[in-house]
């Protein structure tokens, strides 16, 4: 279903493999280079800067071939019809389609380009689709937009359409049960909470299974976004919010407020801690974001300290703490280190081995002396002993 050759993504992750090893000492430079062209990569991928540039020509190239047809069209009512933007999409994700297949292109700023694009062509259309009568009917649209960006992740294995997938269905359980539940508004916090919980449960399954090798990346995002979705949804300030919003409550106290509240402080801290116990560095730095949250939504509440010096004493700490954490793992504790991480978890070292001694003596030997002494003819490797001895 990926649209990119499996075989070239397979060459690109022992690439990589391969040069992290070579950093770290693993293997020499000359066994590097006979493994890299015996295992070749016919992607067309050029630098992060080239990459930037092509986006941006991509998008102005594109713009200028709307515009030549949207002049085209402009004395019909095409602009008000949802299928325009459609067409328009189509248009772009055949180019990426060619870009990609014919071309061999691989994120290369241009298949970005033209991913972005059809997805918010797509999504345009649909948003004149649901939307009339001064009414958006979020139910749907989400939906189909979940349907679409999850077969552009599964198609092109992309973090920005994994990302958009992840956030299209966690908006349409929102919608969907404040809009069909009757307690809907009252219970969706707590639904949120088992969905992206369930979500989070799901992708970290997923993510170790051998055919989802290519979305390594994706479920990353989609992790993240899970964590993230998983502490709004008891967040005390986001829901207070979106009571005012949809009870009209008007800044009044939000029931069970003390289990908002534990939820909001407490949440990053069990992040940071798994994150730790687990060598989750997903976990932990999601955690370490959210505490800045969780100190943001107390301090919106309660003004115990003037910000500048609320800033410099929590800026203090930090450096403290971080201080003494890296004196502290100067001598390595309980499997953490303060010294710079190798990254050899990334790579199979027997199975590198053994394909660095496969590939750099491939060569035939030369053909034995004959020197009267007739050895050979055994079942292990040529002189051992077997009933043809």
């Amino acid at each position: 279903m990926i649209a990119y050759n499996k075989t070239w993504l397979a060459n690109l992750r022992l690439h990589e493999a391969l040069e992290k090893g070579l950093k770290s000492g693993c293997i020499i430079d000359a066994e590097f280079k006979i493994i890299k062209e015996k295992y070749p990569v016919g992607f067309y991928t050029p630098t992060l800067f080239a990459r930037v540039g092509l986006f941006i020509l991509t998008c102005i190239v594109m713009l200028f071939i709307y515009g030549l047809i949207a002049l085209m069209v402009s004395s019909s009512s095409m602009f008000s019809n949802p299928a325009f933007p459609f067409f328009l999409g189509l248009i772009s994700y055949a180019g990426l389609e060619f870009m990609v297949n014919g071309n061999n292109h691989y994120r290369s700023g241009v298949d970005d380009a033209l991913l972005f694009i059809s997805g918010c062509l797509f999504l345009a259309g649909l948003m004149m689709m649901f939307t009339g009568n001064n009414d958006t009917h979020y139910i749907g649209l989400t939906a189909i937009a979940f349907l679409i960006s999850l077969f552009l992740t599964i198609r092109f294995a992309d973090m920005f359409m994994s990302a958009a997938c992840c956030i299209f269905f966690f908006s349409w359980v929102f919608f969907f049960w404040t809009k069909v539940t009757p307690s809907g508004t009252a219970t969706v916090p707590f639904v949120m909470m088992l969905v992206s919980a369930g979500g989070y449960w799901l992708l970290y399954t997923l993510r170790n299974k051998l055919q989802f090798i290519n979305y390594q990346n994706c479920f990353i995002v989609g992790l993240i976004i899970c964590l993230v979705t998983l502490y709004a949804a008891g967040n005390y300030y986001i829901i207070q919010t979106l009571g005012d919003e949809l009870n009209g409550t008007n800044g009044k106290a939000v029931p069970f407020g003390a289990i908002f509240w534990a939820w909001t402080i407490i949440l990053p801290f069990v992040y940071v801690g798994f994150g730790i116990k687990r060598k989750d560095a997903i976990l932990l730095r999601t955690g370490l974001l959210l505490i800045a949250a969780a100190a943001l939504t107390f301090r919106n509440y309660y003004h115990i300290l003037p910000i500048d010096t609320s800033l410099t004493v929590v800026g203090a700490a930090i450096l403290g703490i971080a201080y003494s954490v890296m004196k502290y793992l100067e001598t390595p504790k309980h499997g953490f280190t303060y010294a710079e991480p190798d990254e050899s978890h990334l790579m199979d070292h027997l199975k590198v081995e053994s394909l660095i001694i496969a590939e750099t003596f491939s060569t035939a030997p030369s053909a034995p002396t004959d020197n009267g002494v007739k050895f050979g003819g055994g079942d292990f490797g040529g002189g051992g002993s077997s009933d043809t001895f």
